[in-house]
């Protein structure tokens, strides 16, 4: 894993425990990411060790090291993490919208990237999963 990618990891622990608990739909978040980061096993347990301990954006969350491509990827993954558990409370809202204040995003692109996280699941470019037709 880059210093970026753990950073996100770090960001997304804290979105994660702003209702006060992480429950198996949001680890299973956390624990995707950390296999599209390619994480080895010691940085796997490295990064769930650090998410058993409650975190805030404000005292744990690393986001002036963000990158803004990170920024973007860490606003997406926020977003499909409120709504692992199925709902997206007012409260993951209203942490969402701080986030992006935090992450000192303009309002059109975190209005683009919210929107494409609608009820958990990330869209992808329209032909992202066509058939491979000629096999």
């Amino acid at each position: 894993m880059t210093p970026g990618e753990k950073n996100i990891v770090k960001c997304l622990v804290a979105v994660a425990w702003a209702d006060g608990k992480v429950v198996a739909p949001e680890s299973g978040v956390i624990e995707g990411l950390l296999c599209g980061f390619d994480a080895s096993e010691a940085e796997e347990g490295e990064m769930l060790a650090y998410a058993k301990q409650r975190r805030t954006l404000s005292a744990d969350a690393p986001l002036s090291a963000l990158s803004q491509e990170e920024r973007e990827l860490l606003l997406a993954n926020a977003a499909l993490l409120t709504h692992a558990d199925g709902e997206q409370s007012a409260s993951e809202k209203e942490l969402l919208d701080k986030l992006v204040t935090l992450l000192e995003l303009d309002e059109e692109s975190a209005a683009a990237i919210l929107d494409s996280v609608p009820d958990g699941a990330l869209r992808l470019g329209s032909h992202a999963l066509d058939p491979d037709e000629s096999a």
